[in-house]
């Protein structure tokens, strides 16, 4: 799981604009790149996914943060 989220804090950062709080909109990012299947076969999945990143929210802001 800390490999796609190391991906989408990839993506996250070539963002030009990030406007707010920047782990509110990663969150918002990840939950758009993930619902914008139409599929709920992997709802469930995805509903882990977002969990994991909010019980992980200090460490993935030290990697937002980071150069």
């Amino acid at each position: 799981m800390d490999e796609l989220i190391e991906q989408f804090i990839f993506e996250f950062k070539k963002l030009k604009k990030v406007r707010g709080d920047l782990f509110e909109s990663f969150l918002l990012f990840v939950n758009l790149c993930l619902t914008d299947k139409k599929d709920d076969k992997y709802k469930v999945k995805v509903n882990e996914l977002l969990q994991y990143i909010i019980i992980n929210k200090e460490s993935i802001k030290l990697k937002l943060i980071q150069n």
